[in-house]
């Protein structure tokens, strides 16, 4: 987990990583769009990993939604962005051997 993070604590799960990475990459990306991305075959797990995310207040849907009869619209928000600018910013240095 993370903690400190603005009051809130959240699972830093390889699929967390990597959805925060894909929406950071290509803001605006639908629920499907992000699943092909990050490598997850059930709708329904892309579907509770956004709502988690959301929840947290690391991402927010911009789009008009399913309701609407639109996709969803994916981007981070200005918590999302700091936790994925320090997730990205660590993986690069325990890759680079100096953590």
């Amino acid at each position: 987990m993370l903690d400190g993070l603005e009051g809130t604590s959240v699972r830093l799960t390889y699929r967390t990583m990597c959805a925060l990475a894909a929406i950071a990459g290509r803001p605006g990306m639908s629920n499907s769009e992000i699943r092909e991305r990050v490598g997850i075959t059930d709708p329904g797990q892309i579907s509770k990993l956004l709502s988690r995310l959301a929840r947290h207040g690391l991402i927010e849907n911009t789009g008009a939604g399913p309701s609407r009869g639109m996709s969803n619209a994916w981007q981070l928000t200005p918590a999302g962005r700091r936790l994925e600018r320090r997730v990205s910013k660590s993986l690069s240095l325990h890759a680079s051997g100096r953590v």
